[in-house]
């Protein structure tokens, strides 16, 4: 095989304990090299708040998804949601809708991950995540708003190698048992091809009871294998070919009843925040994702020319018990199908001149359509009479409910990024990247008798109508361009320090409305609401990077501030549905540190932290939560101008140690401690003070034998070993007035761990 080094590299990347040189007997850091610029640099010279998890710290810590690596990644998190994952970055991000798209871009191996769904692919044979943060435009596109994450899995390489792993849940009660089988293999078949096959299954029978159904929740079954076959034709050629698959089946979700509603206050139902829940729904998720992706670089003296193409898609069956209860009130069985084609042309220049430059073109084309049914029982509730519960659950209103939502979408761009070398320590950087989308969107909402295609009656039109919930059909056509410009520059004070300031503007594409239930008029109109526009943020970063203790030690800091207009938010209308409002405009600011010291060359310490203020500007028509004091009464609104978000904790961080210890010249023991902490936030865009997550503190941990080269190594892996119970997403109850519930988090999880490289 050729010499690829200038290609996009599979580099070496630290491993948990990190690995290192040594210079005049001083233990120095291992150089961290990324493509966050699309481009094979050191980390250290990225003007860009970033940060890197490499494979092997994924696979250690027990990072099988991207919401367990929001632990370990200040600023980012992902909440597995009712209906949808949400994704949010620096506050920033997209709430329940089919609608839109992901305003933290999601990128793997050069291909758009757009659609919340996409989340739920399997992390298999990584190499690295990076976690670029604030708006990513230039490089990455224009839905990358918040942030990027660009995810670089394993590649053919020059040796023959594998690997297989095996990992057992330690029985606790009913709680968390799991099992999870990889395995990796790279063949160089001739000097020019060779194949890297990987694959994996994992269960995890859940770690919250349903009384009602008598069972633990939510339990998980996933599949997921790949393929990459690499071709070096010529010395300076080579094209990688990915054909991915992955199958996740879900049983149960993971909201409960936190506090009593009309029904459950009387039902005898638990309504404890204690990981116990009464839905009397078989709740379930499936997703079926693909992946092909066609890499292709040729190098030329110039530069490098590389191609990215893409298909990829999913179809996905979920059925949703919307009011969480034992009562019979709202299932919701949806059916969603995505499919996406991706083109990119992209020349970057060799470096080491006066001016480097990467210039491009790209072209998206996707469809979605989501079909959702539901049979609807309205029920009068309970009354209290001198302290006694009268339950009545007469059903006053039944109809079947029929959603049919698509969306049909096309978008051209080309970008450029020109860097000038003023000297060996000064550097700008202009950027711009103009888009052009078209987009088509359709809703169908029908409301029948049980059972029936036929039109409800007058009288349960009257009633549902007083639901926010009447049949309509909707659609709209549109046609948006948009310019993103950006400026940087950089400063090498020293040889071990550098800074930059730089001005991004970034946007998200509007789109069309898939949860509203109604085609009113007004703040919670479905039709006023139907589109909504693109989402605007002028972002500034000042940073520094810094090479300290002769290179044993390195810190990164970043002060942001970014101003968004036209948030798109999707908000919980109280009764079944959720509205999408354009917000008006809110200020994002804060501080993020992140860096590792190898204190010996045994020792290795690493850490982040950041502080986030987030503050709406304007937001006049916000949801209110059942009771809120400033509620409009002739709009249903409240004014949160001056308020948080949800998922805006001021304070995060993590600290992690590694220590590893020689034995006997042919073993080595190791054993790492990752503390993450996460202050006070609300849960719910409402606001609600029933959904504030108190601050809260988390301890993972691993100790782990091996031989001196890990080929081998046996360990014990903690996660949550406090065994916090934390809630990700608070709502209020659906058509069950005064009630509220929350998503739960992972709880406790001890399991014992093999691996064997060849």
């Amino acid at each position: 095989m050729p010499n690829r080094a200038y290609c996009w590299p599979q580099v070496l990347m630290l491993t948990a304990a990190g690995l290192a040189t040594t210079v005049n007997a001083k233990p120095v850091l291992e150089e961290v090299v990324v493509t966050a610029q699309k481009r094979a640099e050191s980390l250290s010279d990225v003007p860009v708040s970033v940060s890197a998890v490499s494979g092997e710290k994924l696979n250690k810590a027990g990072i099988s998804n991207m919401a367990d690596l929001s632990e370990y990644t200040p600023n980012f998190k992902l909440v597995p949601g009712g209906l949808i994952p949400n994704v949010y970055m620096r506050g920033v991000g997209s709430g329940s809708n089919q609608g839109f798209e992901l305003s933290v871009g999601i990128f793997a191996d050069g291909i758009h991950l757009g659609r919340p769904h996409q989340t739920r692919a399997a992390f298999m044979d990584i190499e690295r995540v990076e976690v670029l943060r604030g708006p990513q435009s230039i490089l990455f596109g224009k839905n990358a708003i918040a942030g990027a994450l660009n995810i670089v899995s394993g590649r053919p390489g020059d040796e023959f190698e594998g690997m297989v792993s095996g990992l057992v849940g330690v029985p606790r009660g009913r709680d968390n048992d799991r099992e999870e089988y990889s395995a990796m293999v790279s063949v160089p078949v001739t000097d020019t091809f060779g194949f890297r096959l990987a694959g994996r299954k994992r269960s995890e029978d859940g770690y919250m009871y349903n009384e009602n159904l008598k069972r633990v929740e939510p339990g998980v079954d996933e599949k997921a294998a790949r393929l990459t076959l690499g071709w070096y034709p010529l010395d300076w050629t080579e094209a990688y070919l990915k054909i991915e698959h992955s199958n996740r089946e879900q049983r149960g979700r993971t909201f409960e009843f936190t506090h009593a509603s009309a029904l459950t206050g009387c039902s005898g139902e638990d309504v404890e925040l204690n990981r116990v829940k009464n839905t009397d729904a078989e709740e379930f998720a499936e997703i079926d994702t693909y992946n092909y992706t066609l890499n292709v670089d040729m190098n030329f003296e110039p530069g490098t020319l590389t191609m990215t193409s893409g298909l990829s898609g999913f179809e996905s069956e979920d059925l949703f018990d919307a009011d969480s209860s034992s009562f019979d009130t709202v299932p919701l069985l949806g059916l969603e199908e995505y499919d996406q084609f991706s083109q990119e042309f992209r020349f970057a220049s060799a470096t080491g001149g006066f001016v480097d430059y990467i210039a491009g073109a790209f072209y998206q084309t996707s469809e979605l359509q989501f079909d959702e049914s539901s049979p609807l029982n309205v029920r009068n509730g309970a009354l209290q009479d001198f302290g006694v519960c009268a339950i009545n659950t007469a059903e006053n209103v039944k109809a079947d409910l029929a959603r049919d939502f698509s969306i049909d979408s096309d978008a051209w761009s080309a970008f450029v990024q020109v860097t000038f070398n003023w000297t060996s320590y000064l550097r700008t950087t202009l950027g711009v990247r103009h888009v052009v989308e078209e987009k088509t969107g359709f809703r169908d909402f029908d409301v029948y008798e049980p059972g029936t295609q036929n039109d409800v009656n007058p009288a349960t039109a009257t009633v549902l109508n007083a639901l926010l919930i009447n049949e309509h059909t909707l659609s709209g056509e549109r046609d948006v361009a948009v310019t993103l410009p950006s400026v940087n520059v950089q400063w090498d004070i020293t040889d071990d320090i550098m800074t930059y300031i730089g001005f991004t503007r970034g946007a998200k594409s509007g789109s069309y409305d898939a949860r509203n239930n109604n085609d009113g008029t007004g703040p919670n109109g479905g039709a006023t609401n139907f589109e909504f526009e693109d989402e605007l943020a002028d972002a500034w970063e000042l940073g520094a990077k810094m090479r300290l203790a002769d290179g044993a030690a390195e810190l990164n800091i970043a002060v942001y501030r970014v101003e968004y207009e036209d948030m798109q938010v999707s908000v919980f209308d109280g009764v079944a549905g959720f509205t999408v409002t354009n917000a008006g405009s809110a200020l994002t600011q804060g501080i993020e540190l992140d860096g590792r010291w190898l204190l010996t060359e045994k020792f290795m310490l690493s850490g982040s932290m950041a502080y986030l203020d987030f503050e709406w500007l304007d937001y006049v028509d916000g949801p209110c939560f059942n009771g809120a004091p400033n509620e409009d009464p002739n709009t249903g609104t409240c004014d949160l101008t001056g308020r948080e978000n949800q998922q805006t904790p001021e304070w995060t961080g993590t600290v992690s140690g590694t220590y590893t210890q020689p034995l006997f010249n042919s073993l080595m023991l190791e054993l790492g401690v990752d503390l993450s902490y996460k202050g006070e936030h609300f849960t719910s865009g409402d606001l609600d003070p029933r959904g504030i997550q108190e601050s809260v503190e988390k301890v993972n941990a691993r100790l782990a034998l091996s031989d001196i080269n890990e080929n081998w190594s046996v360990a014990v892996v903690g996660r949550n070993l406090t065994d916090e119970t934390t809630i990700g997403i608070g709502s209020p109850s659906a058509l069950d007035a005064g009630g509220y519930r929350a998503t739960i988090e992972p709880t406790k999880v001890v399991y014992v761990e093999g691996r064997y490289r060849f």
